[in-house]
């Protein structure tokens, strides 16, 4: 990658607002407050604004708190998108930055390149390996909290290293953040495996809804938006259950829905002999990886389900 217009970008301007997807996970969570240290030692004015809440899951993780919905009240020089292949994946219009110049930092290999600077690395396993890249290149030097900022975004795309993107050079890049001071156990535990219990009611309800579909090729969990209310759980308690829906012999594709009256949302998850990032991206706004990806579709659940399952058994019978 060549980072020259990068470098560019950041000494010709002076203030950047970052952004990324919908529903945060550790990787877009990770990138967006290495990226913001980065902005601020730099000494560029930096704010960090996402359109759905940050998971509490993360909150560990220096600065978190720095990342909000809180919409820009002010126009800025640049916006940065991170992990996101899509404007329309934001959840909010962009033009509200009133910035002149969009960066677009990403590893989707449907990425738009909606970016007036694009920098996409479909090789990687996550964005916070491209930054990695970035400030390995550059010679900056990384402390640890940042260092474990950029661990938390590859640990968490790559499913906790259990993914087929774990390769060596993820691998390896990891190791060299667990040199500059990464507690690999520490940052482990604090993401999976430390819940409140309103989130693990919310995971007992979600299991419950198990389902197999079309002779037991198709897994699927569900989550109505009302039962948040109902157990006292936040949105983002329910982070990572799609994974485990891909976890029982003979399944090739998991779906996890998450619905309101109106519309459905998919994450899906493949095993690989299907690409469910291909399948996403047929749907307005959809796409991914071909091994996690999601969608929405704007009905209620049962005509989506349906909807859903009748382009899944298409795709089984091409197997």
């Amino acid at each position: 990658m060549i980072w020259t217009p990068l470098n560019s970008a950041i000494e010709s301007n002076s203030s950047f607002l970052l952004s990324s997807h919908q529903s945060l996970d550790g990787d877009c969570v990770g990138s967006q407050l290495a990226f913001l240290w980065y902005l601020k030692s730099r000494g560029k004015k930096a704010v960090c604004c996402c359109a759905d809440p940050l998971p509490q899951k993360f909150a560990f993780l220096k600065d978190s708190e720095f990342i909000t919905q809180n919409k820009p009240q002010e126009t800025f020089d640049v916006l940065v998108i991170l992990d996101c292949s899509n404007i329309q994946r934001l959840g909010w219009d962009v033009r509200e930055a009133g910035a002149k110049t969009i960066i677009n930092i990403d590893h989707h290999r449907d990425n738009t390149n909606f970016g007036d600077l694009n920098f996409v690395d479909p090789k990687a396993a996550a964005v916070g390996e491209v930054i990695f890249s970035f400030f390995k290149e550059c010679k900056i030097e990384i402390p640890p909290h940042v260092a474990e900022s950029l661990y938390t975004a590859v640990m968490t795309d790559t499913g906790g290293f259990r993914f087929s993107n774990t390769s060596s050079r993820v691998l390896s890049v990891c190791a060299e953040l667990a040199d500059m001071g990464v507690n690999c156990a520490d940052t482990y535990e604090k993401v999976y495996s430390s819940h409140s219990r309103e989130g693990l009611a919310l995971q007992s309800r979600i299991w419950s809804t198990l389902s197999f579909h079309l002779n037991g090729k198709i897994c699927s969990m569900d989550m109505p938006m009302s039962v948040l209310d109902e157990v006292g759980a936040k949105y983002s308690d329910s982070e990572g259950m799609a994974d485990n829906t891909v976890t029982a012999a003979g399944v090739e594709v998991g779906v996890m829905t998450k619905h309101t009256p109106e519309e459905t949302h998919f994450s899906l998850r493949s095993k690989g002999n299907i690409d469910v990032g291909k399948l996403a991206k047929t749907i307005s706004g959809g796409g991914g990886h071909s091994c996690a990806a999601g969608c929405t579709i704007k009905q209620p659940y049962r005509e989506a389900m349906e909807y859903m399952l009748s382009i899944l058994e298409k795709e089984l019978t091409n197997l």
